[in-house]
């Protein structure tokens, strides 16, 4: 039986090559949808609001993309308090992987330099892998690297659930 290290590796890779930063926080998940299912869904900058966890709509700003909704565009995200979260995106390659990087403005002072990572592998006994990573440069001040640390474990833990609630009642 093949252990989610197996899928990770990729996603690893991709995060070395696109930033200097180290990683903060992983999760990943198997979800029994096919590979081009998932991508489209996670890569639909339309139907981040969904499942992204505290977004409450998204939108693409695609004025510098090469291909809209890929590198170049801007995941416009809405959040349920403050303003609105712009993300790059910085690699797309369908459907397997997707990288993004958000303002330093969105972490208050608990991150610079954020990179996120999300892959999705095919599992051999059928239905799909996700891999989902942050990297950056937390805090100096330890109470504000905390905080950073556990905004990407809350974030990430709660949007794979929500994915897994759309997935499942599909």
């Amino acid at each position: 039986m093949a252990s989610f290290s197996d899928f990770t590796t990729y996603a690893q890779q991709t995060g070395a090559r696109l930033s200097e930063q180290p990683l903060v926080f992983e999760i990943t998940r198997h979800f029994d949808v096919s590979r081009q299912e998932l991508f489209n869904y996670v890569s639909d900058i339309d139907k981040l609001g969904e499942w992204i966890w505290f977004a409450k709509a998204s939108w693409a700003d695609n004025s510098d993309a090469e291909v809209p909704g890929q590198v170049g565009a801007v995941r416009v995200i809405q959040s349920r308090a403050g303003p609105p979260v712009r993300e790059v995106v910085k690699a797309y390659e369908a459907p397997r992987m997707l990288a993004y990087s958000a303002e330093d403005a969105a972490f208050m002072g608990m991150c610079t330099d954020h990179l996120g990572v999300l892959t999705c592998e095919p599992h051999p006994d059928g239905g799909t892998v996700v891999c989902w990573q942050a990297y950056g440069k937390l805090a100096s001040n330890p109470a504000k690297a905390w905080g950073g640390k556990k905004l990407f474990q809350v974030a990430l833990s709660n949007g794979m659930k929500n994915l897994e609630r759309k997935l499942t009642n599909r």
